[in-house]
């Protein structure tokens, strides 16, 4: 069986345990297939910080565009593979692009694969606007949902479930979520907080992100908190993951509470094809 996925590079943590969950060895990551260096470039930047997860997990991912990809398959007769193309954590500052470049991936996997296991929630579309991009592709497309079938809103609520997160948002209004790949990717307390509006909100538009002086004054002023989420033991002894909060915390005046992420929305919506 031949599975792709379409990931923000935020739920590395999830697609790695996707990929030891299917215990397939032909593993490969999507190169752009361009000839603009700054979409290389970045493309570059992105899947080495992606694979960064998975160092000393005995996992290999062949990075390749599509087109060879799909050659070796043929050529080599390869029965069972996991083809991945990961975009960058700042897209879902544009809903509408991010549609746009899931659409593009969907049309692009669908001649090689079998089904597209998509590592999103909402991110700031409309449920009828993402649901109507995986009714429009060719092939069965498997998205993480709550138990009522209805979309997550982002990747918060993808880690630690919707009664969570509303459970969280309850005590505190004013909390603000932390994952150890998002604190990995952007180190500056300022820039996460502009770069997480729509993830965190998943309802603003583009010319809503862009006022940010705005925004970053509002969010200064009403949140209280940050949840710091832990996958493992690892996370919860990562000397940097910690630092990263801890500056956080201390520029917003922010309290710091402990949460526990898990991948289990994500291995759910992959049952629904994998047995």
């Amino acid at each position: 069986m031949h599975i792709g996925i379409i990931t923000c590079e935020i739920l590395r943590t999830e697609i790695k345990d996707v990929l030891k969950k299917t215990g397939i060895d032909n593993v490969f990551l999507v190169l752009p297939e361009t000839s603009n260096p700054v979409i290389s470039v970045l493309n570059k930047t992105v899947n080495e910080r992606f694979l960064g997860n998975f160092a000393n997990t005995g996992i290999k991912l062949k990075e390749k565009t599509l087109e060879r990809i799909v050659k070796e398959i043929r050529e080599d007769t390869i029965a069972d593979s996991l083809i991945i193309k990961v975009t960058e954590l700042r897209l879902h500052d544009s809903p509408d692009k991010l549609r746009a470049e899931i659409a593009d991936g969907l049309k692009k996997l669908s001649s090689v694969v079998d089904f597209v296991l998509l590592g999103y929630g909402l991110c700031g579309s409309t449920n009828k606007e993402v649901e109507k991009v995986i009714r429009e592709a060719e092939v069965p497309v498997l998205i993480p949902r709550d138990e009522e079938g209805v979309i997550f809103s982002n990747c918060i609520e993808i880690a630690l479930g919707k009664e969570k997160v509303q459970s969280l948002l309850r005590e505190e209004i004013g909390t603000f979520f932390m994952t150890p790949a998002g604190a990995s990717i952007i180190k500056e307390p300022q820039v996460i907080m502009e770069s997480s509006i729509n993830i965190i909100a998943g309802h603003m538009n583009r010319s809503a992100a862009a006022d940010t002086p705005k925004i970053i004054k509002i969010l200064e002023n009403h949140y209280k908190r940050v949840v710091k989420i832990c996958y493992s033991e690892a996370d919860e002894n990562d000397v940097d993951f910690a630092k990263t909060v801890e500056t956080f915390a201390k520029k917003f005046w922010l309290e710091i509470k402990h949460a526990k992420g898990s991948s289990k929305a994500m291995l759910d919506a992959l049952r629904r094809e994998w047995r």
